[in-house]
């Protein structure tokens, strides 16, 4: 869900009877649809784009965390070093 976007929160009986006004809610008013049992959050849904936009920035979250663990883990190298490693690899067809 994007920063300030509130989501829409429907009892679940909404889903079953007024499917489509749902799903026509989330695709107009850009924004998830969190739907309730028995007065407690349950399920969540949201358009394709905002689980994707939300994937995405999962991955890159994980991918900070990791590059952030192997600095403090002293897992780094000399860009030049790599560099040159790198067309190495690449004039041998190794890459």
């Amino acid at each position: 869900m994007r920063t300030g976007t509130l989501p829409d929160v429907r009892p679940i009986s909404d889903l079953r009877q007024n499917m489509a006004e749902v799903m026509e809610s989330i695709d107009t008013e850009n924004r998830p649809v969190i739907l309730t049992k028995h007065g407690r959050g349950r399920y969540v849904l949201l358009s394709i784009e905002e689980y994707n936009r939300n994937a995405a920035l999962d991955m890159l979250h994980k991918a900070i965390d990791e590059g952030i663990a192997d600095i403090e883990a002293g897992r780094v190298s000399d860009f030049r070093e790599f560099a040159r490693q790198f067309r190495e690899e690449i004039k041998n067809g190794t890459v």
